[in-house]
């Protein structure tokens, strides 16, 4: 009896290691097919399938490999492929691509109808469903596998900005913007600063910026910056005044006059017709409090000795032709320059000055300054008051020590 069972223990344990081994052999076979199909290269695709024949990666790379000299083989392996893992988008794609070059339209529409809802996230699969409706005239859906692509891969954004700037250009598909303006997608305000930059037309940037729905917000300052930059570089100086005015909040308005935050209360925001600052080697610019001044801040300039063409302190001006007086406050500060800092008022794109301050050098207390001057009707649509560290020679351009200003102001004489 006990010689019996110990028969049958050993047919098990037999059993057993035949079943371990063959599970083993097939683990073995799998992992050398997954590793070559991994390497994807041709090569490497023969020799999956050569251990394994139904490896889906493999037969969709080796399919692929003969779609242009075999193509009814790589149908055939592709086929294959769908059927060894009917979840990737890849052969639905390729297949379709396919049946579409040999006349079959409509089912390759289908395959491709599969592949989106399996492969939505899919990168390489999103950019293959998106070229293939973009060559079906259907550039709707295209622009739906871009946008998810921009959101998910946003380092497509070099090869997609262009071709959404191209369907902005075109009035006949610029309707299929509309629902990314409706709601604009996270990606939104990089493209528009392409395509402001970009655009071969200004109109494009202006539907783009005046066609976005904010739902009751101010435009970001990255977003009407880009917008200004555009408008600036082709002189559309009306638009941009305008764009510029409908971005301002509650308290940047009560700061508005000829001259814009002349008393330099409200933060400086270096766009539109704001102060445009910044601080050169050898400079600093701030606005900060100090003795005298009417409100809480003044504008403060100083120097530390090197030589620097000062010309940092700059605002356009958007004023009608007419007769003007530039007035405003001053107060040098131990300033040690050849010729002193001055005020100074030019058309836009133009040298030629139409106001000039007196020189503010040495030591002072606060004094009041005004200058009358006119802008003429024509070729003077939009002007530059500008601080100016005086000079002709290069010495004259070594300061040291600092001035103060407050309440600049432009008033209409006539």
């Amino acid at each position: 009896m006990s010689e019996g069972w110990n028969a049958i223990r050993v047919i098990r344990c037999a059993g057993l290691l035949l079943v371990a081994g063959i599970l083993a052999w097939r683990a073995l076979v799998t992992n050398l097919a997954d590793y070559y199909a991994s390497q994807e290269t041709p090569e490497a695709a023969v020799g999956a399938l050569r251990w394994r024949g139904d490896q889906p990666a493999a037969l969709y790379q080796r399919g692929m490999a003969l779609t242009a000299s075999e193509p009814a083989e790589a149908e055939r392996l592709l086929r294959a492929a769908a059927w060894a893992d009917p979840t990737d988008a890849l052969t639905y794609l390729a297949l379709a691509d396919q049946w579409a070059k040999a006349g079959r339209q409509t089912a390759a529409v289908g395959l491709v109808e599969i592949a989106d809802a399996l492969g939505p996230l899919r990168s390489p699969a999103l950019a293959r469903s998106a070229e293939f409706w973009l060559g079906r005239e259907r550039p709707d859906r295209a622009l739906a596998r871009w946008s998810m692509l921009l959101r998910t891969r946003p380092g497509t954004a070099a090869q997609l900005f262009p071709l959404l700037v191209q369907l902005a250009e075109n009035p006949a598909t610029q309707p299929l913007l509309q629902p990314l303006l409706a709601d604009p997608p996270e990606w939104w305000d990089r493209f528009f600063a392409h395509a402001a930059a970009k655009a071969t037309r200004p109109e494009t940037a202006v539907f783009l910026y005046q066609n976005r729905n904010r739902h009751g917000a101010l435009p970001v300052a990255d977003e009407q910056r880009a917008y200004l930059d555009r408008l600036w570089k082709e002189n559309r100086w009306l638009e941009a005044y305008l764009a510029w005015l409908n971005g301002l909040d509650e308290r940047q308005t009560r700061t508005l006059g000829n001259v814009y935050n002349g008393s330099f209360e409200t933060p400086i925001t270096n766009a539109g017709f704001d102060w445009r600052v910044s601080a050169p080697r050898g400079a600093t610019v701030e606005t900060i409090e100090t003795y005298g001044a009417r409100g809480d801040k003044a504008l403060h300039v100083s120097f530390n000795g090197e030589r620097v063409r000062f010309q940092h302190v700059l605002q356009y001006l958007f004023l009608d032709a007419g007769r003007y007086r530039l007035q405003g406050r001053g107060r040098p500060d131990g300033l040690k320059a050849e010729r002193g800092l001055r005020w100074r008022a030019r058309c836009a794109g133009a040298n030629t000055i139409l106001a000039e301050s007196e020189p503010f050098v040495g030591s002072d207390e606060w004094r009041s300054f005004a200058v009358d001057f006119a802008i003429p009707d024509q070729g003077c649509p939009a002007q530059l008051l500008r601080l100016e560290l005086d000079g002709r020679v290069e010495l004259d351009f070594e300061a040291q020590g600092g001035a103060w200003f407050d309440d600049l102001a432009i008033v209409r004489q006539d």
